[in-house]
């Protein structure tokens, strides 16, 4: 759904007031949803207001999502939630040269639009992006699979050694050894 800056009155826009809720489970349809298999949207809010030509956005949402477990790849439901403040600017008011730039803390919630309007499916998709784990896991002590047998160690135990076999750059151990 694509928003046009000329659209926003002057106190501002309540999307999913002004546009209705059927939309909000098909939000993300069309979209890479990796590491995820599938995430829908369960409920959003957003808030629209221009600021001169500077969109600024807040709202939330809920999702739920199912991936696999990074260490013994049983299924996992995830649910995503997230309150989120971003400024959007207009892209032709970005950094002219691209030189070194330090960034402040407030930098961080700025993102750029074409100046016409915005998309509400990727203001979205990057608070979900931003909202992801950096490891799914089916739970906190998953003691994954066995390297050397591959059997799930959460529900057997296997009776390999705690030694694991030689890779190919152990050679550069032996050779750290040798100049010592």
């Amino acid at each position: 759904m694509y928003i046009r800056t000329s659209e926003i009155p002057r106190e501002g826009l309540d999307v999913v007031a002004s546009r209705g809720k059927a939309w909000i489970p098909r939000l993300l349809e069309g979209m890479n949803s990796y590491p995820l298999r599938s995430c829908r949207m369960l409920s959003v809010t957003l808030h629209l207001f221009l600021e001169g030509r500077d969109l600024e956005t807040s709202g939330s949402f809920a999702a739920e999502g199912e991936g696999e477990c990074d260490r013994c790849t049983e299924s996992v439901a995830l649910r995503l939630e997230r309150e989120f403040q971003t400024i959007y600017v207009p892209a032709d008011r970005g950094p002219a040269e691209a030189g070194d730039l330090e960034l402040r803390a407030g930098d961080l919630d700025i993102a750029f639009y074409d100046g016409g309007g915005i998309e509400v499916a990727n203001i979205f998709w990057e608070q979900v992006a931003l909202s992801l784990p950096a490891k799914v896991l089916c739970r906190e002590d998953c003691r994954g699979i066995c390297p050397q047998c591959g059997a799930d160690r959460n529900r057997t135990e296997c009776d390999c050694s705690g030694e694991t076999r030689q890779g190919p750059f152990d050679v550069l151990k032996t050779l750290r050894k040798e100049k010592e």
